[in-house]
């Protein structure tokens, strides 16, 4: 992409030039919306073809009201013309983006491609840095996510923590600011925002605890919560076998940069500013790195779960549910279920069910039995199509796959698989 930029370069310039000499400079001296638009029209005819990004684009309609009205009556004119203009318009508000497809919306009916982008899964992301291991690839994907600016700034020429340091912990590094601008442009209140994203990050997952620890009413949060989820940054979390009225959700933070930056630098800014971040990966990440279930471990049970989505037609080639969690309704942590998918329906289903060890050790029997013992507890007998164990270090000799058994180490969930990338 950046080497055809510099290649047509010239052109590009060429063309932005004779974008400006339009008849009567119209482009270049537009001051509102409408003639800027027209004269984009008549560009995109002079010059055969013409695509224009309007990013923010929820913001500009709440600086000029009319815009949306505007946009119609413009493209309507446009497509009688036959003028090859496309407008793309973009947006971080997901509600405010879905609301120009209802039909109450000027623009309703005028889309012809409507996308929703997501963050890079962690086989994507992995091919940013094709020099690291599949640990400080779990490592990078738990602490920097799956954002493309953010991976595009990696260098596998180091560690992950150098690089953490290098663009984080650096109080001039790149992405040292970045959760602090993220916050204070897309939100009205980011100190109070800032409080809920603490509070979730230190393991506060549930309505109450997420009150008491960010200090803001309880008749507030849910507001507060649905607009931070709106954004992305964080996730609600139910288990897969609760029906929709369920109270029993939890909450996470859903985007795991803006998580290691509350868990890892926000705590330590003034000793960053002082000491600088040359050693501060081994002081306040490492320690906690692969011991915090909030942390490594939670990342590694993320990533066996996208891997069952892109294998499942090894283990169910009908109906499925969502590829989820079985959560204890008490919230004891330890009978929950990594990895939970039901197959089939009604008194036909059977399961998927597994366990995921992010520990230096081998895995032996007990994590099966572990495993048998919480689907007993959540589903008494139902019957279990198949039990995935998932592990960081690999298997106990004594532990071998069996038709009801698959055993998935770190380096098969990194390895990729022709056609599935």
């Amino acid at each position: 992409m950046c080497g055809e930029s510099r290649k047509h370069g010239s052109e590009g310039a060429g063309r932005a030039a004779r974008l400006t000499r339009l008849p009567g400079g119209s482009v270049k001296h537009a001051t509102t919306w409408r003639p800027l638009l027209l004269s984009l029209a008549q560009a995109a005819q002079h010059l055969g073809r013409l695509s224009v990004v309007i990013d923010e684009f929820p913001y500009l309609t709440r600086s000029d009201p009319t815009l949306e009205s505007v946009l119609q009556e413009v493209l309507g004119r446009i497509e009688t013309l036959g003028q090859p203009l496309k407008l793309v318009l973009c947006g971080s508000s997901i509600s405010q983006m879905e609301a120009l497809l209802e039909h109450s919306s000027p623009l309703f009916g005028r889309s012809d491609l409507n996308l929703t982008l997501h963050p890079m899964d962690y086989l994507e992301s992995a091919a940013f840095t094709p020099a690291w291991s599949p640990t400080e690839l779990l490592h990078a994907r738990t602490v920097f996510g799956g954002m493309p600016r953010y991976l595009s700034l990696l260098d596998d020429r180091s560690g992950v923590g150098d690089n953490y340091e290098r663009l984080v912990l650096d109080p001039d590094g790149a992405l040292h600011e970045e959760t602090t601008r993220l916050l204070n442009a897309e939100l009205s209140e980011p100190r109070v925002y800032a409080s809920i994203l603490m509070a979730v990050s230190q393991g506060r997952t549930k309505a109450g605890e997420i009150i008491t620890a960010a200090g803001i009413p309880p008749s507030s949060l849910q507001k507060y919560l649905e607009r931070l989820e709106e954004l992305g940054l964080v996730q609600r979390r139910r288990s897969v076998n609760a029906t929709p009225a369920a109270k029993n959700l939890r909450y996470r933070l859903a985007d795991p940069f803006i998580a290691s930056w509350h868990r890892y630098a926000l705590p330590h800014l003034s000793a960053l500013r002082v000491r600088g971040s040359q050693g501060a990966w081994a002081r306040f990440v490492a320690p906690t790195l692969d011991r915090d279930p909030a942390a490594a471990p939670a990342t590694f049970e993320d990533v066996s779960r996208t891997w069952v989505a892109r294998h499942m037609d090894e283990f169910w080639t009908g109906e499925h549910g969502e590829i989820g969690t079985l959560i204890q309704g008490s919230g004891q942590q330890a009978a929950e279920l990594d990895v939970a998918c039901a197959l089939g329906r009604g008194q036909q289903r059977r399961w998927l069910l597994g366990e995921c060890k992010w520990q230096e050790q081998p895995v032996d029997h007990w994590a099966l039995r572990q495993l048998q013992d919480n689907a007993a507890r959540h589903l008494g007998a139902a019957d279990v199509e198949r039990w995935l164990l998932f592990s960081r270090a690999g298997f106990h000799a004594s532990l071998t796959a069996a038709p009801d058994l698959r055993l998935v180490t770190l380096d098969e969930l990194y390895a990729p698989t022709a056609g599935r990338l």
